[in-house]
């Protein structure tokens, strides 16, 4: 986290916005760039936690792919934040929760009962009240759908959030990030970061205050960005396959530096979001984000059921196709040609905009 204060100056004053259509090209890329890493992680964790390909080659480039990927939900958070957190968007915290919940809470009622019923006939796991009451409290109706929380928590606070900021200079808003990130890295180093619905958004706020203090700096050797974020997915490649090689897969070390609040990961995220802030996007992939951008919210909610068949798929037709020299490369580019599309026709049904 400590980047965010390397080789940067301020971008102008405290309550100057961060000139979002100025930038619309930018977080565009960075939206469908997290997007598509989900997509990868989820694949590459698929096969660094099957004990069968353990230690192997294919592991090993498994994991390579996992940790070069887990900066995506602290990208996703940090946008939000550089979107959502200019005071003059806020004429009224009701106002604002109006606007923004008017879209989440349907995706918030929609989806975990989806995914419940995916667990039901498609995994055929016992679903008793009491189950599923237990992971809508501690957000987890699947794997993925915490975000959806952690996101109506940040709206919950957001507007007050925009009002303190007014209040605060750069320098003071570094320093408070570099506090929260602490603390948060602490907590998290203890496993005692937060784990309910009405909670799991409080660490992230680390993030959030990032994306809005980020958004406001300008970098003067943007190399330095990139030699670091290559540098920690080095790091926690290593790490990860030291750890687990050497502590086993259920030790709770073994897959830390995977984790949204290990260090690497702070410095990935954080140095990601300032290098594509600061960069120029050409015409051509300017358009496709563009394109693709408002698709990726829908995306990101449908990828695991599109994974999850496809994987049936290949069970049923050509086993092979399960094995990680094809699985990963194969399942990537099907889940995003078959993903984005229905999410684009999702958007155009009345009764599914809404929740995608």
């Amino acid at each position: 986290m400590a980047i965010a204060a390397t080789s940067l100056q301020p971008a102008g004053p405290p309550s100057s916005p961060p000139l979002p259509h100025l930038r619309s090209a930018q977080y565009d890329v960075l939206r469908v760039g997290a997007c598509l890493a989900v997509i990868l992680l989820h694949l590459a964790a698929t096969i660094v936690m099957d004990r069968e390909f353990f230690g192997s080659l294919d592991w090993h480039v498994s994991n390579a792919l996992d940790a070069a990927t887990r900066w995506c939900v602290p990208v996703f958070v940090m946008l939000s934040g550089a979107l959502l957190l200019d005071p003059k968007k806020h004429a009224s915290p009701h106002e604002f929760w109006t606007k923004r919940m008017s879209r989440l809470l349907p995706a918030l009622i929609a989806w975990p009962a989806i995914y419940f019923a995916w667990r039901a006939f498609y995994w055929h796991q016992p679903l008793s009240p009491g189950t599923i009451v237990h992971d809508m409290i501690i957000g987890r109706p699947y794997v993925h759908l915490y975000f959806l929380f952690l996101i109506a928590g940040l709206y919950l606070v957001t507007p007050f959030l925009a009002n303190a900021l007014t209040a605060l200079s750069l320098p003071q808003l570094r320093d408070l990030i570099l506090i929260m990130a602490g603390l948060a890295m602490n907590a998290n180093l203890f496993d005692s970061l937060a784990s309910s619905a009405f909670t799991l958004f409080v660490p992230y706020l680390t993030y959030y205050l990032a994306g809005w203090y980020c958004a406001r700096l300008k970098i003067e050797r943007p190399s330095i960005l990139a030699f670091m974020i290559v540098i920690a997915a080095a790091i926690t490649t290593l790490l990860t396959a030291i750890l687990a090689l050497t502590r086993g897969y259920d030790d709770r070390w073994a897959f830390y530096f995977y984790e949204d609040f290990s260090p690497t990961d702070m410095v990935m995220a954080v140095g990601l979001f300032l290098l594509i802030l600061q960069g120029t996007i050409s015409p051509r992939v300017e358009s496709i984000a563009k394109t693709l951008a408002p698709l990726t919210f829908g995306v990101y909610l449908a990828h695991p059921i599109v994974v999850e068949l496809l994987r049936y798929g290949y069970f049923v037709a050509a086993p092979v196709l399960l094995r990680p020299p094809y699985y990963v490369p194969l399942t990537f580019l099907l889940t995003s040609a078959i993903t984005f599309p229905l999410v684009a026709l999702m958007q155009r049904a009345p009764g599914l905009r809404r929740i995608v």
